[in-house]
């Protein structure tokens, strides 16, 4: 797998072989590259994993995390063309493009007028079920010697609405309190511990909202289906059917909700439960 590393001139690769039945072992390669040449020979770069592929005749898959913040690039729609341009030619490497803001991956491969539409495979990925979480979580604490009831966690899983990080970080916090055996209490205390040490960059992002989108936020936090009805938007002072796309788009890009077709959901759980017990609630 290969990875563009901090400095731009610097190219690793990280290589894993099979040596034994049950040991995988793992070779880092690094190598610089003058940035000056760089921009002489462009195309050597984006063609470098296929090169090395037929060389040593492999089979190689290339991850790119966060691949939405290409559409930053300055003229991002040229390059994206220059990438696939190279890469729909490539016979010996795949590539597996992935992140985390749905709405702008969507975008880059579903616009018919963009150079990736119809690139490949799109996937989109459902949350980790609650039921993988609490084996997982309940595993992990018992591999250091303490003891996480599946109660409890399926208590982390459900305040961090399934979500990896907040599901890690709520484990994690929980288990930092924990001598020999996690309880409901401590979990909680956690939880409430990471909502207090995010609760000044929640502020501030909700300062940052109109009156119409933080109305609109206290309509799905009270569960309203119907955003657009005539009693739902003179109960939550919306305006018009016209006005509520307007604010659903804004914070959709905003990255606060997301839209998986069938509701509106909010994409960081955290934020959520601030708005229901802190924000609202005063």
């Amino acid at each position: 797998m290969g990875r563009l590393c901090g400095k731009r001139q610097t190219i690793s690769f990280t290589l894993y072989t099979d040596s034994y039945l049950f040991t995988r072992q793992a070779t880092d390669l690094s190598f610089g590259i003058s940035w000056k040449e760089l921009e002489k020979q462009p195309d050597d770069i984006l063609d470098l994993a296929e090169n090395i592929a037929r060389k040593k005749d492999l089979q190689l898959v290339i991850c790119i995390d966060e691949f939405q913040n290409i559409m930053q690039f300055g003229n991002s729609d040229a390059f994206q063309q220059k990438l696939r341009s190279h890469w729909q030619n490539h016979q010996q490497v795949a590539y597996c493009l992935y992140g985390s803001k749905r709405h702008i991956l969507r975008d880059i491969f579903s616009d018919p007028s963009k150079p990736f539409y119809k690139f490949g495979d799109l996937m989109l990925l459902d949350k980790i079920p609650e039921s993988e979480w609490i084996v997982f979580l309940c595993r992990r604490f018992q591999d250091t010697g303490k003891t996480l009831l599946p109660d409890d966690a399926r208590l982390i899983a459900r305040l961090a609405d399934n979500h990896p990080y907040y599901v890690q970080q709520l484990a994690q916090q929980a288990w930092f309190r924990t001598n020999d055996e996690c309880n409901q209490d401590i979990v909680l205390s956690a939880h409430e511990d990471i909502v207090n040490q995010l609760s000044l960059l929640f502020a501030n992002s909700t300062e940052k909202l109109s009156s119409f989108q933080i109305n609109l936020l206290k309509a799905v936090l009270s569960g309203e289906k119907q955003l657009t009805a005539k009693d739902t938007l003179e109960k939550y002072q919306l305006g018009t059917s016209a006005n509520v796309v307007r604010i659903k788009r804004g914070l959709i890009e905003n990255e606060i909700l997301d839209d998986t077709g069938e509701e509106l959901s909010f994409l960081d759980p955290m934020y959520k439960y601030w708005l229901q017990k802190n924000f609202f609630k005063k």
